[in-house]
């Protein structure tokens, strides 16, 4: 067991302070709520357990970890896994969704990749749910309204999809050699996903085709078009906002930044990009969740840049990871 720290500093310049468990009340948009100690732990996504109390995935300490009141990271959920990366939390069925992949940030032996259903209250394995073939890495999750659960596989560079009453994950789309999907989010009516590929933008699926494999590899991989001179590359964490609306953490530009994106109608293009955050105490950004509509929780610091190629940490007292609360501004009328 390690220690959190509730923290005072943020990105942007605070009136205020809060701590993980209660919101802050005051001017300031963005303030981190806990990081980790000074050591490798390489934390990836957040969610929030029934209680209310904050759950993270950590790669390299291959486990899912709640922060206890008194700033304890408390090992929740299985431990016999390996690494952990994307995380969910679907309080409608209670239940966390997490991915468990093989990975060289931890310490762990490889195992096939598996998507993990959690009960929300007690940390319970209720499913784990596994895909055909070799070579899966599953990465981010996105839900869909009627109760499908879709991943990022970035080892077979495609996305999948579990659907009610399935005991495996089925293929909906195969990528490219450059495809390396990324965060999803599903239109709220389920007739629309986009999702982000590293190298080339968003890109829309429709939904409504059915089961049908969807196959890029041999055809035209168009990224959704967006305002002229705007970077849609190199976006990691995708969540949905309002109806036709994204909160996109963009990593893989010089300048990490948090940006707010409007959608066209029927989600084909990106008809205006806004830039949140830019730069700042950003450190290789990763994904998060909205809560209530108007915040942002997310991993401002993963500790990804204190990992090598190899994936072993580059010190054994990194700069804490950190997460953060950011408040949503209201959005520029035109």
């Amino acid at each position: 067991m390690h220690g959190w720290t509730a923290t005072m500093a943020g990105v942007a310049t605070l009136a205020c302070a809060a701590t993980a468990w209660t919101p802050a009340v005051c001017a300031q948009s963005l303030d981190a709520v806990a990081s980790t100690p000074a050591e490798p732990w390489l934390i990836e996504s957040a969610g929030r357990v029934a209680s209310g109390i904050l759950v993270v995935s950590s790669v390299h300490r291959a486990g899912l970890f709640t922060v206890a009141e008194n700033a304890a990271l408390v090992p929740f959920g299985p431990t016999d896994r390996q690494a952990m990366f994307g995380l969910v939390s679907e309080m409608g069925r209670s239940s966390i969704w997490v991915t468990s992949s093989p990975s060289p940030n931890d310490d762990r032996e490889d195992r096939p990749a598996e998507l993990l259903q959690i009960e929300i209250n007690s940390g319970e394995l209720i499913g784990t749910f596994g895909a055909d073939g070799e070579g899966h890495v599953f990465g981010d999750i996105a839900l869909g309204p009627d109760g499908a659960v879709y991943v990022a596989d970035g080892g077979t560079r495609q996305i999948l999809v579990l659907r009610p009453g399935q005991s495996r994950l089925q293929p909906l789309v195969q990528l490219p050699e450059r495809g390396s999907p990324q965060g999803m989010v599903v239109s709220p009516d389920g007739r629309w996903l986009v999702f982000a590929n590293y190298g080339t933008g968003l890109h829309r699926i429709d939904l409504a085709e059915g089961l049908a494999l969807r196959d890029f590899s041999t055809g035209a991989f168009a990224p959704l078009a967006g305002p002229e001179g705007v970077e849609l590359r190199g976006i990691d964490g995708l969540m949905g906002w309002e109806t036709d609306g994204l909160i996109a953490i963009q990593n893989g530009t010089q300048t990490p930044r948090v940006l707010r994106l409007r959608l066209a109608p029927d989600w084909s293009e990106v008809s205006r990009r806004e830039a949140l955050l830019e730069g700042g105490a950003l450190s290789e950004p990763t994904t998060g969740y909205i809560e209530g509509g108007d915040q942002l929780i997310f991993v401002s610091r993963s500790q990804w840049t204190d990992f090598d190629r190899a994936g072993r940490p580059t010190s054994e007292t990194p700069a804490p990871a950190v997460v953060s609360r950011f408040l949503i501004p209201l959005e520029p009328q035109p």
